[in-house]
Order: C-alpha cells, then structure tokens, then sequence
C-alpha cells in the first residue's frame, strides 16, 4: 500500500512538472522575438514589393500613398509617409516598420526603436538597379529570397527586351537620317512659382533612360522646379504628366497652354501624356510596364511606328 501511494504521488508530481514545463514552452512562443511579423509599410513601392513578395497579410496599416494593388488601398492609412505619428503608428502594435527613404519625420525612427519597434528605411537608388536592391532586401527580411529572385529576374528579362525594342528604333532613325535625340520632359505639378519637374535621379530619368530619349530637365537633380527660359531652351518633342495631376478631361489642354510650354515642339502640337503616378515616379516591381508605356507613347517619332 504504501508503494502504491508513493507511486501515485510520484506520477503527480511528474504531472505538474509536465505541465509546468509546457507552460513555459507557450510562453516562450509567444515573445515578441517569435510573434508574426505586424508591419507598418510607409510607401507605396514598398507596399507594392510586399505584395509581389506574397507577405501582404504581415502589413496591419500603410501610408496614404500605398495604393497599388488595389487590396492596399483598403488598408488603414496612417497619412502621408513624410510625416507619419509615431502615436498613430504604436497603435497598430507593429514589429516592423518598413519605409521609403523619405518617411519622416526625423524624429520618428529612434522613437519607434525607442518603444521596441525594428525600423528599416531603404535607400533608394532610383533605377532598375535599386529596384532590384530593394526587392533583394525586402525578400530577405521577409524570408522570401526565392521569389524575391523569381521577382529580379523577371524585371530584367522584360527591361532587356524593351531596350533592344528601343534601340533599334533609334538606329532606324539613325539609318535614315534623323540623329537628333527625342527630347521628353516630365511634369510634376504647375504652380504660380512655375512647372515642378522630374530632373536627374529619379524615376522617370531612367525611364527616358532605357528608351533612349534625352531629359529635358536632366540638368536638374530629383523634383525642382523648372524656369520657363530653361523649358523653351530644352525644347521638348513630348511631355508626361502624372496621373494624380490631371484632375479633368481638360487638364492635358491646359497645360500645353501654359507659357513655358505653349511656344516648344510638345506644347504647338499638345503632344502630351498621362503616365500612372506610381509607377512612373516609384520603384514599382511595374518598371516594365510603365518603361513600355514610354515607348508606346514616342513610338510616333520614329520611322518604323506603326
């Protein structure tokens, strides 16, 4: 009898001690360390790789700018992501803060690390060649380095393709006497200051880039705003415009009528285009698609268009 009750109480004790110890195995899984990534994306192109990465259900909210895929823009927005609330931002709980290279302000960085939260602000080279970057780092930290390279290595082969597209036009041209590159300027917005611009490094620079066609702002660095003796100088053949700027159907009208423009080749004929915000002026995983759009929209300039 008495073995047998030792017994017994050996078992409960062995009882508690498992449970005890699977007690502590739960809590050890859900530290902050082991919790699901809950992450705030501050830009759309971040946004946007997260998405082609297939780890959009991480994002809990975004900026007001991540708009693209369409699933994004039912997202909580937490404003515009160059003045984010760090209030606005620990109520979500995130983990993770994962932003374009402007996301401000200052102070926000060391205050989300201040409460617990990894920051990671990307530096932007604004070309394929950032693109990929991005994309590469992205995939690391999300564990996605497989599709992150499926992702690269699709961009390449269509942005290959689309420059062999664009230089043999060019040579063309060439070939029948026209050696005078097409000149294209990118419209940003029009204030009483004058046009803002896309100039060098920037987005649309490389896009004019791969298509061979000359910047007329290139002198120019990122978003400034161009004096209208600089315009008519440059001369541009074609101009672009961000889709977010052409608020009616006769906004496109107007703009080849403001004064830089109205007196070059582009304005005298209104030989203007609308190309998506997003992807024109973002590192969007869209880079083809919007470098296609550019010689869709200048394929009128060259000899064999049909």
């Amino acid at each position: 009898m008495y073995k047998f009750v030792s017994l017994v109480l050996l078992i409960t004790s062995m009882s508690v001690q498992l449970w005890a110890s699977a007690g502590d195995l739960v809590k050890t899984e859900v530290t902050p360390s082991n919790q699901q990534m809950r992450i705030i994306a501050s830009g759309g192109s971040i946004t946007e790789i997260i998405y082609a990465l297939g780890k959009q259900q991480l994002i809990v909210a975004t900026d007001s700018t991540s708009l693209f895929p369409a699933p994004a823009a039912a997202l909580p927005k937490l404003g515009y992501f160059r003045q984010l609330s760090t209030e606005g931002i620990l109520r979500f709980q995130p983990t993770h803060l994962f932003g374009a290279q402007a996301t401000g302000p200052e102070t926000l960085s060391a205050q989300l690390e201040a409460a617990g939260i990894e920051v990671h602000i990307f530096n932007e080279q604004r070309d394929v060649a950032g693109l990929h970057q991005l994309i590469s780092e992205l995939g690391q930290l999300l564990s996605s380095v497989d599709k992150a390279e499926q992702l690269n290595a699709s961009i390449t082969a269509q942005v290959k393709a689309l420059k062999s597209e664009a230089q043999e036009r060019i040579k063309t041209n060439q070939s029948i006497g026209n050696t005078k590159p097409l000149t294209a300027l990118f419209v940003m917005s029009d204030s009483d200051r004058g046009l803002t611009v896309a100039g060098g490094n920037t987005v649309p620079q490389a896009l004019f880039d791969d298509a061979g066609i000359k910047n007329a702002a290139q002198s120019l660095a990122d978003y400034k705003v161009m004096d209208n003796e600089s315009i008519l100088a440059a001369n541009p053949d074609i101009i672009f415009v961000a889709s977010h700027r052409v608020k009616d159907n006769q906004a496109l009208q107007r703009l080849c009528q403001h004064p830089a423009l109205k007196a070059t080749h582009a304005g005298r004929n209104c030989v203007i285009s609308t190309m998506e915000s997003s992807s024109a002026l973002g590192l969007s995983p869209r880079y083809p698609q919007a470098l296609h759009t550019v010689l869709a929209r200048t394929a009128s300039f060259y000899a064999d268009a049909h």
